[in-house]
């Protein structure tokens, strides 16, 4: 329960009474109050300059710092980590809060969920290939490039996983991370792959 806060008028006679050279004792018996509040409002006093009231921190936090930290940290390196999974490795700690504080706790440090990009997954051969051939062209003209006959393609998905993926990432950074990219394979699943062409008039 919460114990009887004392008026301003009464916290400014204790810090009037103590300029002159009151002593704790003599203060408590001439306001009827208890000595350890008159201590607590003198030290507040050559803290804060102030008999006021301070705002008040509010409800402490259910988690400690070190598990903010864990939770900020887990998520920063694997951010396809979801929320039910940061929800059980806290519970196993033995702090156990709702997914909606762990949520609040990301985006107070810049972690957001975003949709992960769909790349074709490419090993690392395919991308030192996919380097060696921009390298190669990078003295080609114009003209050269219009000689080349473009295609396009796309797949209509008929059975297999199209869901969403979600990241945990700061704004403004790169989507281009594998970290915050998920992978599709042209064999996964059953669907319709259909090319286009573009090629020049006449």
């Amino acid at each position: 329960m919460k114990n009887k806060e004392h008026t301003r008028q009464v916290r400014d006679t204790v810090v009037k009474k103590f300029k002159v050279e009151f002593g704790y004792k003599k203060i408590s018996q001439a306001l009827n109050i208890p000595r350890s509040t008159v201590q607590a409002i003198i030290l507040k006093w050559k803290e804060y300059q102030t008999t006021a009231n301070l705002p008040r921190p509010g409800r402490p936090s259910k988690l400690s710092a070190h598990t903010r930290r864990r939770l900020i940290r887990d998520a920063a390196k694997r951010p396809m980590i979801t929320l039910d999974e940061l929800q059980r490795s806290t519970a196993e700690v033995g702090d156990s809060v709702h997914r909606t504080t762990i949520s609040r706790i990301l985006h107070k440090s810049g972690l957001y969920g975003r949709v992960a990009r769909r790349k074709p997954f490419l090993k690392y051969i395919h991308k030192k290939c996919c380097l060696k051939f921009a390298t190669s062209h990078l003295g080609d003209t114009p003209n050269m490039w219009k000689k080349v006959l473009w295609s396009d393609e796309t797949k209509i998905e008929l059975f297999g996983n199209n869901a969403k993926r979600y990241v945990w990432r700061k704004s403004n950074t790169a989507t281009h991370h594998p970290h915050c990219q998920t992978w599709w394979w042209q064999h996964h699943g059953l669907g319709l792959l259909f090319f286009s062409r573009d090629r020049e008039d006449g």
